[in-house]
């Protein structure tokens, strides 16, 4: 069933967010623009290679990492 492929999916990404704060100095670091502009970039491009709208994935993508970087905060500030 793909809903359950896009939950593990899902799941194993926020599995990295949550590594990835622990690796972060300072709460600032977790919203970096650049790396999210890239990302918005490289998966616009995928959805085009495959005929998609790609500002239909844009905004599951925007939402997706908002979702994630509040995720990251708060493991972020659970740690220190």
């Amino acid at each position: 069933m793909i809903d359950r492929e896009i939950v593990s999916l899902l799941v194993q990404r926020g599995r990295y967010v949550m590594q990835a704060a622990k690796y972060k100095k300072h709460i600032a670091k977790v919203e970096d623009q650049v790396r999210i502009n890239n990302i918005i970039t490289k998966v616009t491009d995928y959805a085009k290679e495959t005929n998609f709208d790609p500002n239909v994935i844009e905004q599951i993508y925007r939402f997706l990492i908002q979702v994630y970087v509040q995720l990251e905060k708060e493991t972020f500030t659970n740690l220190k």
